[in-house]
């Protein structure tokens, strides 16, 4: 019976694969589909600790600086990032409120947190303290983690909007936009390396680079 550790599944087809280590600038295919499954990165074995800090440093500012203006007749309206999550709840549409908050925002910014757990204490020398509880804890999160899904909505909205009313897109866009690219490419690169250091565990398809 297979283990619950990670394994290299392909996102098109669902087939598992046994992860085997990749050069820089290699590639690994699914067998069945030949969907690219993982990248060797040419940025060295720290990579996704550097997205991880980067994302966790844009956070902040992505959070608290303009998101975007909208005017008109000389009237300007700033938003944030929480700004729609406050129109939602305001308008009676709690849940989907909380729901927005959380996937959005909350719960890319733990992921952010616990890969940081996970993965600065390895750099530093030291086992990460209850590592294998982070590690189940960061694949819980990632199915929850949807930044990309705001960014994409907030560029439908601008689309539709932009005829009606003049816009401004402010800082805080770009550093949220900057900081869920982080985040996918943090994910992406634990989630490889977590699987190459346990081949053993994995079932016997190996990915083709």
């Amino acid at each position: 019976m297979a283990s619950a550790d990670p394994l290299l599944t392909c996102r098109i087809c669902g087939h598992e694969h046994r992860p085997v280590p990749l050069g820089p600038g290699e590639r690994a295919h699914c067998v069945r589909c030949d969907t690219v499954l993982a990248h060797g990165s040419r940025l060295g074995p720290d990579a996704g600790l550097a997205f991880t800090l980067t994302g966790l440093l844009l956070a902040a500012p992505a959070a608290v600086l303009p998101f975007i203006t909208a005017g008109k007749l000389g009237e300007k309206q700033t938003g944030r990032v929480f700004t729609g999550v406050e129109g939602l709840w305001h308008n009676g549409m709690h849940l989907l409120a909380v729901w927005v908050l959380l996937c959005g925002a909350i719960v890319p910014a733990a992921l952010l947190t616990v890969l940081a757990g996970l993965l600065l204490p390895a750099r530093l020398g030291r086992p990460p303290l209850q590592g294998r509880l982070l590690a189940r804890a960061a694949r819980a999160l990632s199915d929850w983690a949807m930044p990309e899904v705001q960014v994409l909505a907030v560029l439908v909205a601008l689309m539709k909007l932009g005829n009606l009313v003049d816009l401004t897109i402010g800082p805080g866009f770009w550093c949220y936009c900057a900081m869920t690219l982080a985040c996918l490419l943090a994910w992406r690169s634990f989630e490889f390396q977590a699987a190459v250091e346990n081949p053993a565990r994995a079932r016997p398809e190996p990915a083709q680079p």
